[in-house]
């Protein structure tokens, strides 16, 4: 939780989740900002006036200034913010032409930018911060600084719960050929599908390509890795750069459900599993069938592979003679594969999101 009631005025306009409430105003924002304000009364003028500057800003930001005036007035503007009885918003301290050129600095180059890493050193941009900045559309950010989910409808009936301290980008009408997201941190998507006009997420160096489903991406800026998690459909996961002569999409892999990828930021390498604990695919009605009496093992490996979307691999030959009588209806997918091996005194493991079976066969 940000210490906002240390915060002076020249820290709240510079913060992006209160430009985010100024902007883009949600109910949970609202609430989080009025309640601050009665729980902080000597906190409440300053979180006005530092509103207010950030709204004007964004009225003027469609200006033009001329780059000689731009260093110039952005001494005066941090003067003034630092000035102990002075107040940039009253009367006259700053003139039209002081705003007009203040905008379109902040637009050229993003005000948290330009304090965060030209006049106080830090590191570069994030790659969600990048590939924002650097789109050609008009895009809605969402910011969840709650302690719960929040969701989010897009404008093609898609929806995206955002988890805390995540945020979320998109075309406001998703023109064009595509339809491009942009998040940092963890949401899950349920994607309303349409062949015909693919849907991207750019998650921190990874982008996720789906035509319509439903998966988890987790991928905060701290995080060495980004994750993607599949429970409905298929999905084609790769590393977002640009050749002249390669498709990186080429070097990706496609996930199904119960599939996992995970993506290292660093190496950029992608490798794939199942999740943790996988989902059924069928219905509970389904479900009742999966009560076998002397079946043959192929039969109780396909009945898996259906109920969970799963490859399962075994040598049929080495394994025609193995039978069993067993009930699987209530266990994990992981629970119901430990009771057939031991029951047929086999192993298995997890490879490339497939389930390999070891076996000598049964007598």
């Amino acid at each position: 939780m940000k210490a906002y009631r240390n915060y002076q005025l020249e820290d709240f306009i510079i913060d992006e989740d209160f430009i985010q409430w100024v902007k883009y105003p949600t109910e949970e924002s609202e609430a989080f900002w009025q309640a601050f304000m009665e729980n902080e009364p000597a906190q409440a003028a300053t979180v006005r006036k530092a509103r207010y500057a950030v709204q004007q800003l964004a009225l003027v930001s469609r200006q033009n200034a001329p780059n000689g005036e731009i260093p110039i007035i952005w001494t005066d503007i941090e003067g003034d913010l630092n000035a102990q009885n002075k107040r940039i918003f009253s009367s006259v301290q700053l003139d039209w032409r002081a705003w007009i050129a203040a905008a379109s600095l902040l637009l050229a180059m993003g005000f948290s930018y330009y304090w965060w890493n030209i006049k106080a050193g830090s590191s570069p941009k994030s790659e969600y911060s990048r590939l924002v900045s650097e789109t050609q559309s008009t895009l809605k950010e969402l910011v969840n600084t709650t302690s719960t989910n929040l969701t989010v409808s897009m404008p093609d009936g898609s929806k995206a719960i955002l988890k805390p301290n995540s945020r979320l980008s998109y075309n406001e009408s998703f023109a064009g050929l595509i339809r491009e997201v942009y998040l940092s941190g963890e949401a899950f998507f349920d994607v309303r599908k349409n062949p015909g006009k693919p849907f991207l997420v750019y998650a921190n160096g990874l982008t996720i390509k789906v035509l319509g489903t439903s998966f988890e991406v987790k991928a905060y800026e701290k995080d060495k890795q980004v994750t993607v998690m599949v429970k409905t459909g298929r999905v084609s996961v790769f590393a977002h750069q640009v050749t002249k002569n390669q498709d990186p999409e080429t070097k990706g892999l496609v996930l199904t459900s119960n599939q996992k990828a995970i993506f290292g930021k660093e190496d950029e390498h992608l490798s794939r599993t199942l999740v943790e604990r996988p989902t059924l695919l069928l219905s509970s009605r389904e479900l009742e069938q999966f009560s076998f009496t002397n079946a043959p093992i192929s039969q109780i490996f396909a009945a898996l592979e259906k109920a969970y979307g799963v490859d399962i691999v075994f040598d049929e030959e080495v394994m025609t003679n193995c039978f069993l009588t067993t009930s699987l209806t209530n266990e994990t997918l992981f629970e119901k594969l430990d009771i057939i091996c031991e029951g047929l005194e086999s192993t298995y493991k997890v490879v490339d999101a497939q389930v390999i079976i070891s076996s000598k066969g049964c007598n």
